[in-house]
């Protein structure tokens, strides 16, 4: 018998449980990735033909929206859209990829891998701006959850990973904002990793992808999440204030910064602003900080980052 996720919005689906495609597939259910009983908005490993997938129940009503947005950008090779859908039980069907950017970057890389991985990701990002498109991912902008990997194991001792594929996934929360529009009032983003400007609940548009690819391209090349404060500080109410201060310590070089600093409270740390980073190379230094520029307006553009020389450099 087979069930869809619209019977079982709230309960998850089983281990087992069937879900047939829009295309005429049927997907098997093999494992609950999250879970997510208040909104529904479940994720599933299946599987069908000897192919694994990956299904994700989509906001109700928006399910068309999201496939006008995802077919526009389905040609480009470093982007994951959905491959099927269902569309009585609101679900996209997704290729599986082995991993994402924040666990693969912990292997054992080559500088020229990591560089392959964040100038392909980097051109995902290129193909949605040159759209018109924002990634606005609810689980954190462009940061390295949302690149996925797949790859092949060296065959031998000494040699390297073989990337297969490397695509910006989540695309659920890809919204449009057309040159000279912004978004405002929305907290996009994952913490660590969410621009200052979001922080603010200012205006927003691809800049604000653009920032959060240049943290992405530090924690890459160094493994540093450079925004990282304790969970405490973290997880509390005015996370902001913690988080904030780094941002200004780093990013910003406006006039009176130290005083605004001083505003904030006594805790402060002394400015260490990106252009300081002697644990970068130059290039990599100057890259990072044009494109994480506490002004949006003054940020390059992903198209800008991916022509910059260090990228160009071959190792």
């Amino acid at each position: 018998m087979t069930s869809t996720l619209a019977e079982l919005r709230q309960v998850p689906l089983t281990q087992g449980a069937s879900v047939k495609g829009d295309s005429g597939q049927t997907y098997r259910i093999e494992e609950l990735l999250t879970e997510a009983r208040q909104t529904g908005l479940h994720v599933y490993r299946a599987s069908a033909e000897g192919k694994q997938y990956v299904i994700k129940n989509m906001v109700p009503g928006e399910l068309d929206y999201q496939l006008d947005l995802q077919r526009q950008l389905a040609s480009s090779p470093n982007i994951r859209t959905a491959i099927d859908s269902a569309r009585e039980s609101e679900a996209f069907i997704y290729p599986f990829l082995d991993t994402n950017l924040l666990q693969f970057a912990q292997k054992r890389l080559s500088i020229a891998t990591r560089k392959q991985i964040l100038r392909r990701a980097l051109q995902g990002l290129v193909d949605m701006h040159a759209i018109d498109m924002q990634h606005n991912g609810k689980f954190g902008r462009t940061y390295p959850n949302n690149i996925l990997i797949d790859y092949t194991e060296p065959a031998a001792e000494g040699q390297e990973f073989a990337i297969n594929q490397v695509r910006i996934a989540d695309l659920e929360d890809t919204v449009v904002v057309p040159p000279g529009s912004w978004l405002e009032g929305p907290l996009c983003g994952n913490a660590m990793w969410r621009s200052p400007e979001s922080w603010a609940r200012s205006f927003q548009n691809q800049t604000s992808d653009v920032f959060s690819f240049g943290l992405v391209i530090v924690y890459v090349m160094t493994k540093r999440i450079v925004l990282r404060v304790p969970d405490d500080q973290l997880n509390a109410d005015d996370s902001w204030r913690h988080i904030l201060r780094l941002h200004l310590s780093y990013f910003a070089d406006i006039d009176g910064i130290e005083r605004f600093l001083e505003h904030l409270g006594d805790e402060n740390p002394p400015r260490e602003p990106v252009e300081k980073w002697m644990w970068l190379e130059p290039e990599l230094r100057d890259l990072v900080a044009k494109m994480t520029y506490i002004n949006p307006m003054k940020r390059i553009t992903a198209k800008e980052a991916l022509e910059h020389p260090w990228f160009a450099r071959v190792e």
